[in-house]
């Protein structure tokens, strides 16, 4: 097996009731508002209602929309937000710009959840029941309703299908692999069960896919190419030059990446894919008519009418776009410090405003040595403490801060950051110190004798190995001079390394198959998410787990391993795998606070991985025409940056 009375409910200050038809009424000086000057709907969407292609506003919006409190100012429609990819590889950027549908929704400053696609979300007592009611008259893109029956279908046909679902997601699992017992009440009402205590299930629906799994895939578009449904799916998919119907499903109706890609696929997201992301020079998303939202003024949103995503995997192309002002909004792919200071230097004539973002790593760059590595000879070293805080005093930080971090920063470790609940100064600052003499002296006194350049460790490995880096992940380029710098620090304590760069789909291979020496990433989980992206502190987490210890985090989330140990876990790491289990299930949430602090201690006191220094964050860049952005915002891969600060009622003026 696997290790691993509140009610939200109504949603006042977000929900509103649609009585009082004025809310929908055409007539803008009608009593209620009529959505002021700009209307109750797109004029885009009220030309196809006049041509008789579209039912009315008010019968496309389900019983009581979400009402989106905006921002700055009540929104006007039209427009286009331009922005960009670097090809279908990019699902993050489109996950967080063109995004919907959770069950429930995290506020921009991530210290609420609250009601989305859910009306209602009711747990018991011990957090191991959860009755939850559906938005009623939400509608998919295609004007279908969204029922319960979408529910039943996303759980028993997709999620427990062997064939289309490897394993059960974790959000739909008992901490001890067990799948939830779902129960289907009436159309809009389903009661999922677990068979211990699952507290952070409600933090699940509300983020990433984990809070789409009920909601993302729609029944009656999906049935036709499930055998279940249509006994000649397999030979429909064969002759459509799919390799059998589980293909041409995943294909047409994957949760992750082709909802991006197929235009016939019912959504609920604002917007909905009209041009795939597999055309060659953009992708184009254009307004849902039944998006299932609306201002606080009763009209619907979005307010912009597309997105276009530009294509191109080059950086340098995308930032001269950008600072000639070609995007409205962008935070991804460019905006690291080397890029800083020209976007800042062009803000006047690219006619757009830089704005900060607030990092949440520990880091921006943690060396990971891999302890289940193959070889047992680099596998002892890189499990050996002592190398690990050899290697840590032989970094020059500042150095680092003054050459590539335009002197802006400080030195940390792998660890919380400061406006973290989990902040530990002694563990963010411990072996910190450049001292070359000193790490020479550990590296003796640990046997690691030095014969020419390079040492040798006492079982007789020498100090020689590589660093893979994914080179197009945001701050690869900065990664590779890092590393090229502390390449030369090693040097002096007898380490040789070499820098092997390469794009991100190849080190992620090399990663998930444990084949690497050291590798390193983003300090995730120094803010917002440290318990969720825990892999700096346990092997454990998402995305395969701790970068230092692949194949253990694979054992922790899976309760075994595709190949035989390499080596059995060490006892500290069994100790923090029981108290990550005791925190997936205490209800109460200061003891689970207090859970992982005790995780926490365990990671200091093991000193997994090196940090090297944490940056003054990101930043975005808006054009002077777009509106309610709201400034600063989270930088994080699971807030989802921007996703919170619901772009659905960002909107374009000429106004400057």
């Amino acid at each position: 097996m696997s290790r691993r009375g509140l009610v939200v409910a109504g949603g006042t200050a977000l929900t509103a009731s649609a009585a009082g038809c004025g809310w929908f009424s055409t007539d803008a000086d009608s009593e209620g508002g009529g959505g002021g000057d700009k209307g109750p709907e797109a004029p885009m969407l009220a030309e196809r209602v006049e041509a008789g292609d579209l039912p009315p506003v008010d019968e496309r919006l389900p019983n009581e929309p979400l009402v989106v409190n905006v921002t700055e100012s009540m929104g006007v429609y039209g427009g286009t937000w331009n922005t960009v990819i670097t090809g279908a590889s990019d699902g993050p950027w489109l996950w967080r710009t063109a995004n919907d549908g959770h069950l429930l929704e995290r506020s921009r400053d991530w210290e609420e959840i609250r009601p989305n696609i859910a009306s209602s979300f009711e747990q018991n007592d011990d957090a191991s029941e959860f009755t939850i009611t559906l938005r009623e008259g939400v509608k998919w893109s295609d004007g279908e309703p969204l029922t319960t029956a979408d529910v039943d279908f996303a759980f028993n046909d997709v999620a427990l299908n062997e064939e289309l679902t490897t394993a059960v997601p974790t959000e739909l699992s008992s901490p001890d692999g067990t799948p939830i017992e779902l129960e289907i009440v009436d159309d809009y009402t389903f009661i999922v069960r677990f068979n211990t205590p699952k507290p952070l299930f409600r933090e699940d629906m509300a983020k990433g896919v984990s809070g789409q799994r009920f909601t993302m895939y729609p029944r009656h578009y999906l049935e036709q190419f499930h055998i279940d449904y249509n006994e000649n799916a397999e030979d429909e998919a064969i002759d459509e030059g799919f390799d059998g119907w589980v293909a041409r499903f995943t294909n047409l109706g994957h949760l992750w990446n082709f909802m991006w890609e197929n235009p016939d696929l019912p959504t609920l997201l604002p917007w909905k894919c009209v041009r795939p992301v597999s055309d060659s020079d953009h992708a184009l998303f254009e307004r849902n008519p039944y998006y299932w939202k609306v201002d606080e003024e009763g009209s619907q949103l979005p307010y912009m009418d597309e997105v276009r995503y530009d294509i191109t995997t080059d950086v340098e192309t995308m930032f001269a776009h950008a600072i000639n002002g070609d995007y409205e909004f962008h935070s991804r792919h460019f905006n690291d410090n080397a890029h800083r200071a020209d976007a800042v230097d062009n803000e006047a004539s690219g006619g757009y405003t830089v704005i900060e973002l607030e990092s949440s790593y520990s880091s921006d760059m943690n060396i990971a040595f891999n302890m289940n590595h193959r070889d047992e000879g680099l596998r002892e070293v890189f499990q050996d403490k002592q190398f690990r805080i050899a290697m840590s005093h032989a970094i020059d930080r500042q150095e680092l801060i003054d050459v590539l971090w335009n002197r802006v920063g400080e030195p940390t470790q792998a660890a919380p950051r400061p406006e973290s609940k989990y902040y530990d100064e002694e563990f963010a600052t411990q072996y910190l110190e450049f001292d070359t003499d000193l790490a020479n002296e550990i590296l003796d006194d640990a046997g690691y004798e030095l014969s020419g350049d390079t040492r040798t460790a006492p079982n007789g490995t020498p100090l020689e190995f590589a660093v893979i880096v994914a080179d197009d992940a945001l701050l690869g380029s900065v990664w590779i001079d890092a590393l090229d710098m502390i390449k030369g620090m090693w040097e002096e304590v007898g380490v040789t390394i070499h820098i092997n760069s390469q794009p991100r789909e190849n080190w992620q291979n090399a990663v998930n198959e444990f084949e690497y020496d050291a590798t390193v990433w983003t300090g995730d989980g120094g803010n917002i998410d440290e318990a969720t992206s825990c892999y700096w502190y346990m092997p454990a987490g998402p995305g395969g787990g701790a970068f230092f210890a692949r194949q253990w985090s694979e054992l922790y989330t899976n309760g075994d391993t595709q190949e035989e140990l390499v080596a059995e876990p060490p006892a500290h790491v069994e100790e923090q795998w029981d108290l990550y289990d005791q925190y997936q299930t205490e209800p109460d949430r200061a003891t689970r606070e207090e859970l992982f602090k005790q995780i926490i201690e365990i990671a200091k006191e093991q000193f997994y991985a090196i940090g090297t220094v944490r940056g003054q964050g990101g930043w975005a860049l808006v054009s002077d025409r777009l509106r309610n952005v709201g400034g600063a915002m989270p930088q994080n891969p699971t807030y989802g940056t921007p996703g919170p600060a619901a772009p659905e009622q960002w909107y374009i003026t000429e106004d400057e």
